[in-house]
């Protein structure tokens, strides 16, 4: 029977309203969507109708793993939370993909997946315990920080349960609230969801269910062979941005099952409190701080523990943080008519007192709430204007820019929002290559070598050359197919899969069947690579024509804002100087480049015939989605007059 191994066989429904709670079978999506973001895809559609809004009670909030959770030296615990988000405009299909250790605890409870619908009468929290769920009054928990409820509910039922919970900003329905999970884990777009749902947490026991593996010798020698690609120890994600992390203060923290570690850890302050530390979180408030302060303190510290309590997206307050620094100096906005020390940015009381009234919608922080967009909208037509340039439509501040990297140009302009790992791919290899450029010991990425990865993996070697727009089209589908799967198995892309490249192996080329051989090997069910990037094709189509069901108009909103156009790019966070190999591998500086309108419509052209797709609309055709299983999917979207 397929899914009785990797999969525990079971998804967990619970309606809020009727407080009813049953199980349906897992096989009902695996055999086309395998897990993750495939099978919460398929529920949407199923389940979620256009007009549903993302706080409306018949939203589902997805929460679901892969058939790799659970299983040690993979990577593939991660889990991800699927439906309707207010974080992003318009409302639509949204996603969030998280780490830590609550997934694979999911996993071991039994379940593969929860879809939580409806809303409770009062605040709750649901308890998943033995294979057995009930949902549990929350009301003394409400108002209360994530890190607290986490700690409340560990102090009643053991320290080794764990904990998915949102805070003050997800219970008074802030757009861009967080939901954190042990290790302190967040998803971004779902906290309000849950608010509105009025669902505080949810606990998982760790149980006795243990995923099965179809052939236990296998798997252990493709975890060998993956072990000898990766890197040794932990760092290795400071390792390819050549530097190492200060250890002081600092403790490695590696999520369940990983394979090499990453520059995940937990930072222990001068007062004896501790927490996540590390990335983006890390990094939003230092710059403010150090300016105000004129040295390096623990203020960045507890600005990201602040939102973390609060359960706030850091980077739209990296957004707001600069917006309103901006409205400040052109006199637009003040302390006195925001009821924040706008002067006073970098200091603890500016973080402290953004984030308390923006989660608590006090005051300005009530239009704050609404998200940047929304609220420089209401300040004047002055205060739009100061927006910073680069930000998106979830309010969130722009990288990985594709004036440098053409190919993520055309991320951008297909995927329903910043596809972080995808973005990664590219960076991150390009990072790699100018550690050979600059002579880094150790580095080995030649222009020898990204070209050859570019032909294995991207298409052609056209595609490491970032002189031209040609190849670029082909690398993008490619990687979007991959990028797919994974997001379906869950597999960790940092700094793990795919993995493209190997300090270890002879040519240093990475291997692309490691995939489809390792869910082979847990499942039984064979696959090929060809197989599995299909599979991801088919998940990348069914979330297009989710968004197309939804309102998206195809080509004419498969565009760059319009700043890509028009606006030289300067430098991008981990490439100040906007380096990119060119021809043969020759470096280049794209500082001051755009992307040219005409040569990206060429090569959105281009990406449309290679996916399939219908070229003058850039609808899907119903042949395409026939082709690849989806013709059910096909006769919903001819039925509304969408498909070509």
């Amino acid at each position: 029977m397929f899914g009785e191994f990797g999969y525990t066989g079971k998804i967990l429904r619970v309606n809020l309203s009727s407080l009813s709670i049953a199980n349906i079978p897992t096989a009902d999506y695996a055999d086309r969507f395998l897990g993750g973001r495939g099978i919460a895809a398929k529920i949407f559609w199923d389940e979620v109708p256009p007009h549903v809004s993302a706080f409306d009670p018949e939203n589902r909030l997805i929460f679901i793993t892969g058939p790799l959770a659970g299983l040690p030296g993979l990577s593939g615990s991660r889990w991800q939370i699927c439906g309707k988000s207010p974080a992003i405009e318009p409302q639509h299909f949204f996603y969030c993909n998280l780490g830590g250790s609550w997934g694979a605890h999911l996993k071991f409870a039994g379940y593969d997946g929860i879809i939580i619908q409806g809303k409770s009468e009062r605040p709750a929290y649901l308890l998943i315990k033995d294979e057995a769920s009930e949902l549990r009054d929350a009301s003394a928990l409400w108002g209360r920080s994530s890190v607290e409820t986490r700690r409340l509910l560990k102090d009643e039922l053991g320290s080794l349960v764990r904990v998915a919970a949102i805070g003050p900003a997800g219970e008074n329905e802030v757009i861009m609230a967080n939901v954190l999970a042990d290790e302190d884990s967040s998803g971004f777009g779902f906290g309000a969801v849950m608010g509105s749902k009025r669902l505080k947490a949810i606990v998982v026991a760790r149980g006795g269910v243990r995923p099965k593996v179809a052939n236990p010798e296998r798997l252990h020698e493709l975890t060998k062979y993956i072990h000898e690609l990766k890197p040794d120890g932990t760092r290795s994600f400071s390792k390819w941005l050549g530097r190492s992390r200060p250890a002081e203060n600092m403790k490695d923290q590696l999520c369940y099952g990983c394979i090499s570690g990453c520059d995940r850890g937990t930072y222990r302050a001068a007062d004896g409190e501790t927490g996540k530390f590390f990335c983006q979180a890390a990094n939003f408030y230092k710059r403010p701080a150090l300016s105000y302060y004129g040295e390096a303190n623990e203020v960045p510290f507890q600005a990201t523990r602040l939102c973390d309590k609060y359960g706030i997206d850091t980077k739209v307050i990296t957004s707001i943080t600069e917006w309103l620094s901006r409205c400040y100096h052109a006199g637009i906005l003040t302390d006195d008519n925001t009821g924040i020390p706008i002067s006073k940015v970098g200091s603890l009381e500016f973080i402290e007192t953004l984030v308390k009234k923006t989660s608590l919608r006090d005051g300005f922080g009530d239009t704050l709430a609404q998200g940047i967009h929304r609220a420089a909208d209401s300040a004047g037509s002055q205060a739009r204007e100061m927006l910073p340039t680069t930000i998106d439509n979830t309010g969130q501040i722009g990288a990985y820019d594709g004036r440098i990297y053409i190919t993520n140009a055309l991320f951008f302009a297909t995927e329903l929002k910043r596809p972080i790992a995808q973005l990664h791919l590219i960076n991150r290899t390009v990072i790699r290559w100018m550690n050979w450029m600059n002579g880094l010991p150790g580095s080995y990425m030649s222009s020898e070598v990204i070209r050859a990865i570019a032909k294995r993996f991207w298409g052609s070697e056209m595609a490491a050359d970032f002189s031209t727009y040609d190849g670029k089209a082909q690398a993008a589908k490619m990687i979007q197919d991959r990028g797919y799967e994974i997001e379906c198995l869950i597999l960790c892309d940092r700094p793990s899969w795919p993995i493209i490249e190997s300090e270890h192996s002879r040519d240093h080329v990475g291997d692309p069947t490691l995939e489809s051989r390792v869910y082979s090997a847990v499942t039984g069910n064979e696959i090929d690579e060809d197989g599995l990037c299909r599979i991801g094709e088919r998940v990348f189509n069914l979330q297009r024509a989710i968004l197309i069901r939804e309102g998206h108009r195809g080509r004419e909103d498969d565009q760059l804002a319009e700043f890509h156009y028009t606006v030289p790019v300067e430098a991008d966070y981990f490439n100040p100087q906007c380096l990119v190999p060119g021809k043969d591998g020759k470096p280049i500086s794209r500082k001051g480049a755009v992307v040219d309108r005409q040569k990206f419509e060429k090569m959105l052209k281009e990406y449309y015939q290679l996916r399939g797709w219908d070229v003058p609309s850039g609808l899907q055709t119903r042949a395409k989605l026939k082709e690849l299983d989806l013709d059910d999917i096909g006769r919903d979207l001819e039925q509304m007059g969408r498909i070509v």
